[in-house]
């Protein structure tokens, strides 16, 4: 298992859902590795997941959409600048969170610790539910 996914008990509150991988939004399937240089967040529908394994196009992947803390790669500047339980927004196109509310970007989690700007990585709770159709 990866440690880029942690939570207060093994796999405890862990909501996923089973999917055929895409190829769409600039990939050709999804990655779990963060040395790929890309986030491990991916866009599956309406919802924004994360992946434990990676997936081809056209193969069956699990998409967790709801972990109570989760590492991802943040903006790295003024905009990733977090305390604990502000909202975050994920950027489909850059695959980075953000602290800044746009009508591109989707509202995903909230903070569990403190972010600087300079960090490159974060801690949320990720609920990822819904994030396309949410304001």
């Amino acid at each position: 298992m990866p440690n880029i996914l942690r939570t207060a008990t093994p796999m405890g509150d862990w909501r996923s859902f089973k999917f055929i991988c895409p190829d769409s939004g600039g990939w050709l399937g999804a990655k779990n590795s963060f040395a790929a240089g890309q986030s491990w967040l991916y866009l599956v529908g309406d919802t924004v997941c994360a992946l434990l394994e990676d997936a081809l196009f056209g193969d069956a992947a699990v998409g967790i959409y709801h972990a109570e803390k989760i590492i991802v790669p943040k903006v790295t500047d003024a905009q990733g600048l977090f305390g604990v339980g502000d909202v975050v927004y994920w950027d489909p196109i850059t695959r980075l969170v953000s602290n800044t509310f746009a009508s591109t970007l989707l509202r995903i989690g909230i903070a569990t610790e403190l972010a600087l700007a300079a960090d490159s990585l974060m801690e949320i709770d990720l609920d990822g539910a819904g994030a396309a159709v949410r304001p």
